[in-house]
């Protein structure tokens, strides 16, 4: 009877939807293969354990270290089983404290997976490859239970692999630990495996999948329930940085951020004075208590989870700092209200859900979300939408606005779609009733500057009135302010368009693009410039997978077809990375599907037309491909900035 009503054992893990009831059938299971490792008279024993029984096999060691690591990087555990190391080594763990049905964060080394490889490093071949192989075999266990199942099987494949090549194994029992190491960080993981194990990569990998899931968990949530504390990523970023301790931010975020840390420092900025950590944590626990009573306990799990990574990266941890002091978040309030603990304040917030729904309808956000890659781009865009529908309903409902200039700068190199995403903004706006007509103008300098004296200004004045109801979009906006030439006469059209976007405030949105360096230069120029485009948007360079994918859309939307060999011959084209200042990205990949093209009826006119069929007209062949004559990939390496 009593094993009928004893409560469930719990393993709740915080970027899982749910808890994980674990059976006594599974944990049986592996503390019975633990104790068949023990009796094992062959088992590899390097030495004592602290807090292990004498005779403890590194079998069992290595379990206890790595279970609760394989359900995600710095997880956070709660539950009768949050410390599942501890579960599953029971007949051998004697600790001088136990963890209760509380939370626990687990951290390691980002090499924590070769932990046994690496303790075996001045071993005989032999004990090192029973190192390799315990490895394996330990990683093995835990592929059947749902919260370590992904990273456990992503790992056990990575040994498998190891395993089955003669020469992986041989540099495992007799290369260096560091070769080894190397190893596994570039080599061993396919793609998939690597993404569900970031940490493998380096701390700089893993530093950028904590900041990327951080902006994404906070893209999503904050695009149903209003976070007024910190509405975008950097705001958000600035206060995790103040909460554990800093007084800025650090250099290595700042590097894996690129130009977003610019967002980031001036988000800093504002908090400069008057910013209280505890006053900070409660909002932000209220603000997740609010979310789990609209029915957002799933997206506000991956926030706290992400946080939670983020937190330890700023703190130093990783590197034997110290814990920050409160913890950030503040794990055991949002417990509470996860379970039920609290009263939050629900009044407090609109609700976006309807909002979400309705932006899914829009042909403006249906074909952004078609785009290939752009996933920080059309993250941005989401909040900026979320923002617009939930001012309308707090508008209609009597409540105050908090509308922002919708300015933007586009920072980024050519054919990054800086264009594309600001035809497809004026688009949106116009949906969502912000624009009345949602056209285009796009001009550069010679659009706005005249050649005397009295001219520029009225050029400028009439583009700005062409594009009132829609979006007035200014390419290369920093040669407006050529460098050290304080009197040309592209200040005049700079001072112009401030005047008309302040007449014309809500009447039209202007985005100002270029390259990073350059537009930083263009914000500086002039002190009203910063204040009047709050937003900043950075568009990275498309990676060769991207830019494949680009070429296969580009084609089928031309009618044409191909074969993957025809795919391989564009790779094999577009010049590895890190590339020059000017590659043309996607425009790159249209000169290229161009040229192939028109290779292509070079090709067949020397064929009797009446013999060409439907097939040969639309089929691009590999020898069809090649660099474009109008702007090959050198070009692109070898232009000055700017040209």
């Amino acid at each position: 009877m009593e094993q009928h009503t004893r409560r469930a054992r719990l393993l709740d893990v915080l970027t899982a939807e749910r808890a994980w009831e674990v059976p006594d059938s599974w944990l049986a299971g592996v503390r019975g293969q633990l104790r068949a490792w023990a009796d094992d008279p062959k088992a590899l024993r390097p030495g004592a354990f602290p807090e292990f029984v004498d005779g403890t096999p590194a079998a069992v060691w290595f379990a206890h270290q790595i279970a609760p690591l394989l359900t995600g990087w710095i997880p956070v555990l709660r539950g009768e089983y949050a410390d599942v190391s501890a579960a599953v080594t029971r007949d051998f763990y004697r600790p001088s404290g136990w963890v209760g049905a509380g939370h626990v964060v687990r951290v390691a080394a980002t090499d924590w997976p070769l932990l046994v490889l690496s303790g075996a490093r001045g071993f005989n071949e032999e004990s090192r490859r029973q190192a390799l192989q315990l490895s394996r075999d330990v990683v093995s266990l835990f592929v059947d239970a749902p919260p370590m199942a992904a990273r456990a099987q992503a790992l056990t494949a990575g040994f498998d692999r190891v395993l089955g090549d003669r020469e992986a194994t041989r540099m495992h029992v007799a290369a260096d630990y560091e070769t080894i190491e190397q190893f596994w960080r570039t080599t061993v993981l396919s793609d998939a495996e690597r993404a569900v194990l970031p940490e493998l990569g380096g701390s700089e990998a893993a530093l950028r999948y904590s900041l990327d899931s951080l902006r994404d968990a906070h893209a999503k949530l904050s695009a149903v329930v209003v976070d007024d504390e910190a509405p975008g990523f950097a705001q958000l970023l600035a206060r995790l940085i103040r909460a554990t301790g800093l007084g800025g931010q650090p250099a290595e975020v700042g590097q894996v951020l690129g130009a977003e840390g610019w967002d980031v420092e001036g988000a800093l900025a504002e908090l400069r004075d008057g910013f209280e950590t505890q006053t900070w944590l409660g909002r932000n626990a209220d603000w997740l208590g609010r979310a789990i009573a609209q029915d957002q306990r799933v997206p506000a799990r991956y926030w706290v989870a992400a946080a939670t990574r983020v937190s330890v990266h700023l703190s130093g941890v990783l590197e034997n700092g110290p814990w920050p002091e409160p913890e950030v978040p503040d794990l055991g309030a949002f417990f509470e209200h996860l379970d039920g603990g609290r009263a939050p304040a629900v009044e407090a917030a609109p609700v976006r859900q309807a909002v979400v729904a309705e932006l899914e309808q829009t042909d403006g956000l249906a074909e952004l979300e078609a785009l290939i890659g752009l996933e920080s781009i059309k993250d941005s865009v989401r909040r900026m939408v979320a923002e617009i529908r939930t001012n309308q309903r707090r508008k209609e409902l009597g409540l105050p606005t908090q509308d922002r200039a919708r300015h933007m700068v586009f920072v980024g190199k050519p054919g990054t779609a800086k264009t594309t995403i600001a035809r497809l903004l004026a688009k949106i706006y116009k949906e969502l009733g912000v624009l009345e007509k949602g056209h285009v103008v796009e001009v550069d300098r010679s659009d706005l500057v005249g050649s005397g004296v009295g001219t520029t200004a009225p050029m400028t004045a009439a583009k700005f009135r062409e594009a009132l109801g829609g979006l007035l979009f200014v390419d290369e906006a920093y040669t407006l302010v050529p460098d050290n030439n304080p009197g040309d006469f592209g200040m005049e059209a700079v001072a112009t368009l401030l005047k008309m976007m302040e007449d014309y405030r809500d009447e039209c949105v202007v985005i100002v693009a270029g390259y990073h360096r350059e537009m930083q230069r263009f914000l500086d120029s002039n002190p009203g410039l910063a204040s009047r485009f709050p937003k900043l948007l950075s568009f990275a360079e498309y990676d060769t997978d991207q830019l494949v994918a680009i070429f296969e859309l580009q084609a089928k939307q031309k009618g044409m077809i191909h074969s993957q060999e025809v795919l391989a011959v564009v790779r094999k084209y577009i010049p590895a990375a890190p590339r020059g200042h000017n590659f043309g990205n996607g425009r790159f990949i249209r000169n290229m599907l161009e040229e192939a093209i028109s290779t292509q009826a070079t090709r067949l006119s020397l064929r009797d037309p009446e013999t060409l069929t439907e097939r040969d007209l639309r089929e691009l062949l590999p020898e069809d491909v090649r660099p474009a004559t109008s702007m090959r990939a050198e070009d692109y390496l070898l232009q000055r900035p700017g040209t």
